[in-house]
């Protein structure tokens, strides 16, 4: 979520980790999670319609290797019933991956990803504002209740696009780019402009993992702030979720024990995005599962329920997405959509902003994947699989608190104890 801030659009808040508990404070922390929430429960129970996922993306071509003529064909099928404003959501994924087909790789070689992708952003950054006026006009449905100024609105919407598929400096893409999305629609929903249903936001976010993963494939994207082995993901998060809440209320979903099946992969990758987000590790890795995804082995051999998945993984999140400065600390906020206020006093929050020196930005990068690397801890997996066995206290079962480990000593023992 980098890049420079033209008027009108968000603007960076959080400088160091002591800036997080003023985060919390914020009416964008309220907003984000209160929005998590009903998308999660949105899907719930729900299939993703035959025709929406590429099968391409998580489909291994020719053994290890990975076919980039197989990568420039995303299937697209018509959808019908959708009101406007998804369907032109749709369209402009649709365009963005067409920009993909526009801005072919680079075939020199490369140390982290492909610059090719650069040029794809800038393509990004041209179009986004043209395509995003279109849909986010006023009409006689779609009144702003608040009086908020429409041009302000559309700026700080298109800004989270823009930076909902990874980063055009660091050649990375990583959770804090899946919950810039997030916002993105997000905003959209809290100000009335779309009020989809559970279907069209599966749609809608299988379309964009499917652009986002393309990304990856096609410029050898990196994983922003990946903790190796002992993250639930090398890039992704709330894919899980959603897939675990659409199995969620489903009475012919597959036990949370054989989700990692062949059976159950070739049977719901298509339909559900857990299994979709699994079917994607298995074309990218090789080797024993439980030794390159082992938070995700655990989960498929403590756990019983889905409904204790999701909400261990909500629990999760919070930690790992929204309690962590070097994920974090790339949201940027704005007037209207996520403002940096508290969230009862509606007080503007503190900024604290130090002076940078020449090549400070080239050494906070440096910083970043030092940080990076002294989040792993082995002992976190443990904590997931202790938070996914606690009994259910709220209704939704959806956790909107940290994770049980977050304000206590680490766990000790091994990630793979069962409990």
């Amino acid at each position: 979520m980098d890049g420079k801030k033209p008027t009108q659009n968000p603007s960076k808040k959080i400088y160091d980790a002591t800036d997080l508990k003023n985060f919390e404070q914020s009416i964008a922390f309220h907003r984000l999670q209160q929005i998590l929430k009903d998308i999660v429960l949105a899907v719930q129970g729900i299939k993703i319609p035959p025709g929406v996922l590429d099968p391409n993306i998580v489909t291994r071509i020719n053994g290890n290797t990975i076919s980039s003529a197989a990568l420039f064909i995303p299937v697209v099928e018509p959808i019908e019933n959708f009101t406007p404003h998804v369907e032109q959501i749709l369209s402009i994924l649709k365009r963005l991956n067409d920009i993909i087909d526009e801005t072919p790789r680079f075939e020199g070689p490369t140390r982290f990803g492909n610059i090719a992708y650069r040029s794809w952003h800038d393509k990004v950054e041209a179009e986004l504002p043209t395509l995003t006026s279109e849909f986010l006009k006023f009409n006689d449905n779609n009144n702003d209740a608040n009086g908020e100024n429409h041009s302000k609105l559309i700026g700080e919407a298109t800004y989270y696009l823009a930076n909902s598929f990874g980063s055009k400096m660091r050649l990375d893409y990583g959770t804090g780019h899946e919950l810039s999305f997030v916002a993105f629609l997000g905003g959209l929903m809290h100000f009335k402009f779309i009020a989809p249903t559970g279907l069209e936001l599966l749609t809608i976010f299988s379309k964009y993992y499917d652009l986002a993963r393309r990304l990856i494939l096609v410029y050898n994207l990196e994983p922003a702030g990946s903790h190796g082995v002992w993250g639930l993901d090398d890039h992704f998060h709330l894919i899980y979720i959603l897939g675990a809440s659409q199995f969620c209320e489903d009475k012919f979903a597959p036990s949370v024990r054989t989700a990692l099946s062949k059976q159950t992969i070739l049977g719901h990758r298509l339909s559900n995005l857990y299994v979709n987000a699994v079917a994607f590790i298995f074309k990218l890795k090789s080797g024993p599962f439980h030794e390159h995804s082992p938070i995700i082995s655990d989960i498929h051999t403590n756990v019983l329920l889905w409904v204790k998945v999701r909400q261990g993984l909500m629990k999760m999140y919070m930690v790992e997405v929204f309690g962590k400065f070097p994920v974090i600390q790339h949201f940027w906020f704005g007037e209207y959509l996520y403002p940096w206020k508290h969230a009862q006093t509606k007080l503007a929050l503190p900024v604290i902003q130090r002076d940078r020196e020449d090549g400070e930005e080239e050494k906070e990068e440096d910083r970043e994947r030092e940080e990076r690397e002294k989040l792993f801890d082995p002992t976190r997996s443990a904590g997931v699989i202790k938070a996914m066995k606690m009994p259910t206290k709220s209704k939704s079962n959806i956790p909107m608190t940290a994770a049980p480990w977050a304000n206590s000593n680490r766990f000790r023992d091994s990630p793979f104890t069962k409990r």
